[in-house]
């Protein structure tokens, strides 16, 4: 089997799944480079595609097809640098005009999967131009759809708009039902990202009855996903849920479990963001069990909305009084927000916040099961342990309270640990001092305002007073007396009965529950220490709490969502202009210098991107000859996709991911994928006869110039 049938294989594998990849064997790969492309399919059967290895071939391979094609491969699991590595050397020995078009387009797709919205559009215009200068509408129909997402994925609407609308007059013309189809799935995408949800349902519920009506069923499953979010983000329920179950059905019964679990994955928010949390968690799950690690960005969008569920689903626990299964909840969504948080493409310092909270609330709900004490005080300090270690990667804003909270668990610590010192009477009262030391700098900063916290702190100082007086062998009952009242003016919950032990403990009587032992070891100021303690330490956290959070990147790996579950918002990045400029500049990539002729295109202005869902598909043009391989090294039954098949946009495809890219079927499917001289002798013989027409065109013209520029001077004579 040829190296370049497995490239491809591995390559349809992102949307099909590993099924035929495990029917090829290894020894039967053939080609220059057949150790390595026999390296990346383990891999790739491993769910992992090795970057190493890929490097490794992208500097092996030299046939043009096969480095596109590990383009394409590099592009879908994540490594732009690598994909622009493959396209820029393919390029440069390129020599067929239609082939250098393709190669530009797919460019520009990998700079927009960068997020450097400039340099795509340079890309993709001077694709757009190629593809217009050999005579071949439906690519160039293809490349704008590339260009008006460019423009989307900016902000720039009236450019985006204007270019679906050429974009869909080109089909049009050209009787591309599929196009057509394509077109008017893009133009409701636009139009949801502007928030014009009616007319995207509009367009949606239009695009979908073309493509049933043409009998794809892939291009409708992904038409229904998106339908499903915009039901969604309109309170439709029903009709969100029913589209998704619908998109899920159709993946599931074409076998494409990759794209089954993507829109598992939207299931997964669809019903986090209703609050059915235990659905939820289902959806996330069978999602995360098929999609691969490097599926930008649905993988790790998929992670993060688990790391909410689980977060979610611990609290509900806590509440009930299960605090095994609080705690492994907690557990596994620390676990979901450090993967985010390590991951080489995401740098948001609150990630590792967030897991640090959730780890530190794990072992802090066992303390609710009444522990032993020295149990407890383990807990503690993992808890402690787990904040301070997220000091510097919380938000400045939210740093202060975090070192209070740490401060008001040392306390807590502080008064577990004292039961372990009942044979040493003589500390306790140093160590209840030292608790009521750390609660007390823990909230001072707090106290600062009137509130509960103000009146929690002058509690503490009267108890702190009281321990003093205790101490010195003084009546602490004034002290103890003037606690009570701040505990009661702080109007939090539980803290009247706290109030009414210390008033009795101020008058040395015995309270119930409390044995004279009690009374000896502070058991009153212990008690309210730690009521004030907890209730100090759960407000902060609340305060402060991001473990249920749902964060989304879009396919240039930018923030492009967060908040808290059922009040996330769009992060709407300020839209920079994309000026026109007069020259193509030279784009260094690696050692080759790619020079594009002087033409009106943007610039390199980076813009950033809101967009969840990316663009990109494999177009077939009809235009475009067969890909030129070796017969005898291609089975009958594979299509290959190559240089001249157009990777265009998918905005009617899927949600949160970039490496979808649904394929039409080829203009002849009967016919013979070897490349046929005599097909590529007439290709380049038409594009001959198109040059001579357009000089013989140029040449009348010039001769109509010069005839009415001498009509003109003999009239002034």
């Amino acid at each position: 089997m040829d190296q370049l049938v497995v490239l491809h294989e591995i390559f349809e594998s992102f949307s099909r799944g590993t099924g035929a990849l495990r029917e090829i064997e290894p020894r039967a790969v053939e080609g220059r480079c057949a150790s390595l492309v026999v390296k990346l399919l383990q891999s790739c059967l491993d769910n992992d595609i090795d970057e190493e290895v890929c490097r490794e071939l992208s500097e092996c391979l030299s046939n043009i097809y096969e480095l596109k094609r590990l383009g394409d491969i590099c592009r879908r699991a994540g490594m732009p640098e690598i994909a622009m590595k493959c396209y820029a050397k393919a390029l440069s020995q390129a020599q067929e005009p239609h082939v250098r078009s393709v190669l530009m387009n797919n460019l520009g797709q990998v700079h927009a999967q960068k997020g450097d919205l400039g340099k795509a559009i340079v890309y993709y215009k001077k694709a757009l131009e190629g593809f217009e200068y050999a005579g071949d509408p439906s690519s160039a129909a293809h490349v704008m759809g590339n260009l008006a997402s460019a423009y989307r994925r900016a902000y720039q609407w009236d450019r985006a708009v204007e270019c679906y609308f050429k974009g869909l007059k080109g089909f049009e013309k050209l009787n591309d039902s599929f196009g057509v189809a394509q077109m008017t799935g893009s133009l409701g995408r636009v139009y949801a990202e502007m928030g014009e949800r009616e007319l995207a349902v509009l367009y949606y519920e239009k695009s979908l009855r073309m493509f049933e009506n043409l009998g794809d069923r892939r291009s409708a499953a992904w038409l229904l996903s998106r339908l499903g979010r915009v039901y969604a983000e309109m309170g439709r329920w029903d009709d969100s849920k029913r589209c998704f179950e619908r998109s899920l059905s159709i993946f599931e019964d074409l076998g494409q479990s990759q794209n089954a679990g993507i829109v598992l994955s939207n299931l997964g928010r669809f019903y986090l963001e209703k609050g059915d949390t235990d659905s939820a968690r289902d959806s996330l799950e069978r999602s995360l069990k098929i999609l691969r690690k490097e599926m930008l960005p649905v993988y790790p969008n998929t992670v993060a909305a688990l790391a909410a569920t689980y977060s979610l689903l611990a609290r509900r626990y806590a509440d009930e009084g299960d605090v095994r299964q609080s705690s492994q909840l907690y557990s596994r969504a620390s676990d979901c927000f450090s993967e985010l948080a390590h991951h080489p493409r995401i740098l948001i310092s609150e990630l590792k916040a967030a897991a640090g909270q959730a780890r530190s609330l794990s072992y802090l709900v066992k303390l609710r099961a009444d522990p032993r004490e020295d149990e407890a005080v383990a807990l503690c300090e993992r808890a402690i342990s787990a904040l301070e270690s997220t000091i510097a990667s919380t938000a400045s804003k939210d740093r202060e309270k975090v070192a209070s909270l740490v401060r008001c668990l040392q306390g807590i610590k502080e008064l577990w640990s004292i039961d372990l010192y009942t044979a040493e009477p003589w500390r306790i009262l140093g160590m209840v001092s030292v608790a009521s030391e750390y609660l007390m700098g823990g909230i001072r900063e707090l106290a600062r305002s009137p509130g509960s916290y103000k009146e929690m702190h002058e509690a503490l100082v009267a108890i702190n007073g009281a321990l003093d007086d205790e101490r010195q062998r003084r009546d602490s009952s004034a002290n103890l007396r003037r606690a009570a009242e701040h505990l009661r003016a702080s109007q939090v919950e539980g803290f009247e009965k706290i109030a009414a032990t210390l008033e009795m403990a101020g008058r040395s009587e015995l309270v119930h529950g409390m044995s004279p032992s009690d009374i000896l070891n502070y058991g009153a100021h212990r008690k309210a220490l730690m009521s004030i303690g907890w209730a100090a330490a759960q407000s902060l956290l609340s305060e402060i709490d991001r473990t249920g959070w749902i964060y989304a990147w879009d396919e240039a790996m930018n923030l492009s969502e967060t908040g808290p579950v059922g009040r996330t918002e769009r992060i709407r990045r300020k839209a920079e202009s994309i000026a026109e400029m007069k020259e193509v500049p030279v784009v260094e990539i690696g050692s080759v210098n790619l020079r594009g002729p002087a033409v009106d295109v943007p610039g390199e202005n980076a813009v950033g991107s809101t967009s969840i869902v990316p663009a990109q598909t494999v177009l077939v043009s009809a235009a475009a000859p067969s890909l030129p391989v070796r017969p005898e090294t291609i089975r009958a039954a594979t299509t290959l996709e190559g240089p001249y098949v157009i990777e265009s946009f998918t905005d009617f495809a899927q949600e949160d991911a970039f490496y979808d890219e649904p394929q039409r079927e080829s203009v002849d499917p009967s016919a013979d994928t070897a490349y046929s001289e005599s097909a590529h002798v007439v290709h380049r013989s038409n594009l001959r006869d198109s040059i001579a027409a357009r000089i013989i065109v140029g040449l009348i013209a010039l001769a109509g110039t010069a005839y009415a520029i001498m009509h003109v001077i003999l009239g002034v004579l």
